[in-house]
């Protein structure tokens, strides 16, 4: 079956949930198949709410099959399906189960064929868009999920496909809408809106390449080994000139190493947000895209542009903001809302959306909470839900760690201004540059 819940309604705990429920009882692994961009975010999660279950990550070079073999549950990506199909094709899993499932609805793509030839008892997709643009994505869903349900991809065309697309045919839909309904479960966050808190905040969490981590560690040891010897010799309080413009740096390297690589490093952020961003927009929502650093509003324009969703940018060279805000509360065809945080952070009323992606984390969180109040205020007519987009192992991650430490003894860990430190002891810059 498909589980095609809206965004932000918890399909990736839903399926943990299930996963906990069959082991240890079944002996057999299950898959898990996703973006790359969605591993990690896998790993965190299982280890937060099903620590019992043993996981594989079967991804990059030092991959093993056989090792694998020995977990209840392996992760792996589409790509790799792909590159490893020979030898996945003659294992039988228990459970596949596509995450983003939307990757398999070109039916004659490599990764789709590659995805076909997988055996298992069961077979799970998730997806908040099970199919975007036409009905030949819908049939490459159900031939994954139930092979020979649909017929052949001719037959379903003409039975379903052309009546409904060209002819309009109802008898048709409703015939393919009969078919269908026992396999697939799809709620939106109105229909679960009392079960739901005024604002779902959640943390995504991206890996980088090997590229950007040598990238970033070269950078971060040249930093650490410089702001220690500055504290060493003159302390704490005079080390901030040294240290904000290393912290800075580390960050954009996190987020879009693109500014410090000349392009050549590409941000592990851009496919998440994007993925969210057009989901969300497919759902009929409309979104808020808060950045730092204006090199991130430039890239997802870019991918915006591309993808033909219309969206109003904001930053601290516009002008004549309150048009922009006009048009984005107003304007059906305009789903989507880039701006700076300081830009856009105070004095605004966004309550047209409904979704706010938060590019880069900011220093002080009380800051973020401010942005996040444009849409949920007085107008509001949904639950908001707010993705913080963060990448492991990073100066984000560390950030955000602390701040949740030692929420209940300040504000923010960096003034408003971000220009001096603010409650930051020795050991806490140890850590966030260790």
């Amino acid at each position: 079956g498909c589980l095609a819940d809206e965004m932000g309604l918890g399909k990736t705990l839903q399926t943990i949930t299930l996963l906990a429920s069959i082991y240890p009882d079944v002996t057999e692994p299950s898959l898990l198949v996703m973006p790359y961009s969605l591993l990690y975010n896998w790993r965190k999660e299982l280890a937060r709410f099903a620590p019992h279950l043993t996981v594989y990550c079967y991804h990059g070079g030092a991959r093993n099959l056989e090792e694998a073999w020995k977990h209840q549950l392996i992760l792996t990506t589409y790509a790799m399906v792909r590159n490893d199909i020979e030898m996945l094709q003659q294992q039988h899993f228990h459970y596949v189960i596509l995450d983003e499932s939307q990757h398999i609805k070109g039916t004659r793509t490599q990764v789709t064929q590659a995805i076909f030839q997988l055996n298992a008892t069961h077979r799970l997709a998730l997806s908040g868009t099970p199919f975007e643009n036409n009905l030949t994505e819908l049939y490459s869903l159900f031939h994954f999920l139930n092979p020979g349900m649909l017929g052949t991809l001719d037959e379903f065309n003409m039975r379903y496909t052309y009546p409904i697309h060209r002819l309009n045919n109802k008898e048709a839909m409703e015939s393919l809408r009969r078919k269908i309904y026992p396999f697939l479960f799809r709620r939106l966050k109105k229909d679960v809106l009392q079960e739901l808190p005024d604002v779902m905040d959640n943390q995504l969490y991206v890996e980088m390449n090997e590229e950007q981590a040598r990238f970033y560690e070269q950078r971060r040891t040249y930093f650490y080994q410089q702001i220690k010897r500055k504290m060493d010799a003159d302390g704490i309080e005079s080390s901030g000139a040294v240290m904000l413009p290393a912290l800075n740096e580390l960050r954009r390297i996190a987020s879009i190493p693109e500014s410090l690589s000349g392009g050549q490093i590409t941000s592990p952020k851009l496919e998440v947000v994007i993925d969210l961003v057009a989901e969300a927009v497919a759902n009929g929502h409309k979104v808020v895209i808060f950045f730092n650093f204006l090199m991130g509003v430039e890239l997802v324009s870019e991918q915006l542009d591309k993808l033909g969703i219309d969206f109003a940018m904001m930053t601290g060279s516009t002008r004549d903001r309150k048009s922009v805000v006009e048009r984005f509360q107003n304007d059906p065809q305009c789903r989507v809302l880039l701006m700076t945080l300081k830009t856009g952070g105070v004095g605004l009323n966004l309550t047209a959306a409904d979704t706010v992606l938060i590019f880069e984390p900011w220093w002080n969180k009380a800051a973020e909470d401010q942005a996040v109040s444009r849409l949920h205020r007085m107008g509001q007519l949904s639950k908001v839900l707010c993705y913080s987009i963060l990448v492991q192992g990073t100066i984000e991650e560390k950030i955000s760690w602390l701040q949740q430490q030692k929420k209940e003894l300040f504000a923010g860990l960096i003034s408003s201004d971000s220009h001096s430190l603010k409650y930051l002891n020795k050991e806490d810059i140890n850590y966030i540059l260790s």
